[in-house]
């Protein structure tokens, strides 16, 4: 009977000393806080009043990690790579090995997943450009102001094609 006294003794002198080493940790590690009132701006120009800890956060902003602007290889076969990912405002540039290439927005042959119009309305003289490469060539660049997924391919050769991903 002595012997569970002391076994539990130990035990509790164990837990408690643990338990007190714990709390003392997390003492130590804590951030301090800061009980005055700040005025931050977040990306929008907009100001924020924070109290208590004096961190603010703006859970609407978002920052888009991809890049500005991508090149596209053509071999009259295959674009490589067949897709990329983009900021909105940012420039794709397609180039050729060969000859020529058209490059044509999703779904051939109607063309019309990026702007709603087709190839041969945006094509038309005095048109707003879309998507599309309205004239071959061996270079091709577009500047995509809209967020999504958009496809493409040469409309000369359907067969090959990509996606444009705009963040």
């Amino acid at each position: 009977m002595q012997n569970n006294n002391v076994l539990i003794g130990v035990v509790a002198a164990v837990v408690i000393l643990g338990g007190g080493y714990f709390l003392w940790q997390s003492s130590q590690s804590a951030p301090a806080t800061d009980t005055g009132t700040n005025t931050s701006t977040d990306t929008s120009g907009t100001q924020s009043e924070t109290s208590d800890t004096g961190v603010s956060v703006d859970v609407g902003a978002t920052v888009s990690t991809a890049p500005s602007s991508a090149t596209i290889n053509y071999d009259g076969h295959t674009f490589s790579p067949s897709s990329v990912t983009i900021a909105k405002g940012g420039t794709v540039t397609f180039k050729s090995s060969v000859a020529t290439m058209e490059v044509a927005s999703g779904q051939h042959p109607t063309h019309t997943t990026y702007d709603g119009t087709t190839r041969a309305q945006h094509c038309a003289a005095g048109a707003t450009p879309s998507f599309d490469q309205c004239v071959a060539g061996t270079s091709y660049s577009f500047t995509f102001q809209k967020v999504g997924t958009w496809p493409y391919h040469d409309h000369d050769n359907a067969s090959a094609f990509g996606k444009v991903v705009v963040e």
